[in-house]
């Protein structure tokens, strides 16, 4: 009985320290926006928690893992606006050479961008599969238009 009364209160001495300190208070809900994917969220929260304290290995992950997490979405946007963008000159009449020239150079910059983005094993992997469709796609465009 002793053992339960001690564990409770080590238990709620615990919360009480999380709840009513800043730093740990911004982590919990930097890691919730983490785990939804709302990463700019999750950056600022968890920068707001580092700075109060910097020996929060907590703020000090999602700070990180969120900083990954960013340039991964970055990756993606860039993507879209590629392709929008090759699509766009496909749709015309005549392709010019310099058509040509502005795809391949298009495609071979997200095919490097991906080759270099942050490796973590900590990463969503739902962004990682986003990440390598989009990987395929221009390396597929790419292959069939200019490797004949």
């Amino acid at each position: 009985m002793k053992s339960i009364l001690i564990f409770s209160i080590f238990i709620v001495s615990v919360l009480f320290f999380y709840l009513f300190n800043d730093s740990y208070r911004y982590s919990f809900e930097a890691k919730a926006y983490y785990e939804i994917g709302n990463y700019d969220k999750a950056l600022k929260l968890s920068e707001k928690a580092y700075k109060l304290n910097r020996y929060n290995n907590m703020a000090f992950t999602i700070l990180t893992q969120s900083k990954i997490a960013k340039v991964w979405e970055n990756f993606l946007i860039d993507a879209n606006h590629y392709f929008l963008e090759i699509e766009s000159i496909s749709n015309k009449e005549v392709i010019t050479k310099k058509d040509k020239i502005k795809i391949k150079m298009m495609l071979e910059i997200l095919m490097g961008e991906y080759k270099n983005l942050p490796k973590s094993k900590l990463l969503d992997s739902g962004l990682k599969q986003k990440a390598k469709t989009q990987y395929e796609k221009a390396k597929g465009l790419y292959n069939g238009i200019f490797k004949k």
